[in-house]
């Protein structure tokens, strides 16, 4: 059975520059973020409502340079919720190219 895992992207200059995943053990998807940092060596992002929001409905958040108390030398910490083949990411989005 396959697991879900945590996929994270270091983003500079609109390309990424590093990149991790983690597989997540259990339902921890907090113990697999903090892994990604740890082996991006940064330290824990500020956790706002919104990166909450994204999260549940997206699968995915980012963290700019505002969201980190230290210096960092990228744009953007991007971190995306990767399903096993075959299952679909839950999604209240609307997509205009299929509501038409």
């Amino acid at each position: 059975m396959d697991k879900n895992r945590l996929w994270g992207r270091l983003i500079r200059h609109h390309r990424i520059a590093r990149q991790e995943t983690v597989t997540i053990e259990g339902d921890d998807i907090e113990e697999a973020f903090l892994e990604i940092c740890r082996r991006f060596d940064v330290q824990r992002p500020l956790q706002l409502p919104k990166h909450n929001r994204e999260f549940e409905k997206f699968g995915r958040t980012a963290y700019t340079k505002e969201h980190f108390t230290e210096a960092v030398d990228f744009d953007r910490l991007e971190i995306e919720l990767l399903l096993p083949e075959g299952e679909k990411k839950r999604s209240g989005a609307r997509n205009p190219l299929t509501d038409a």
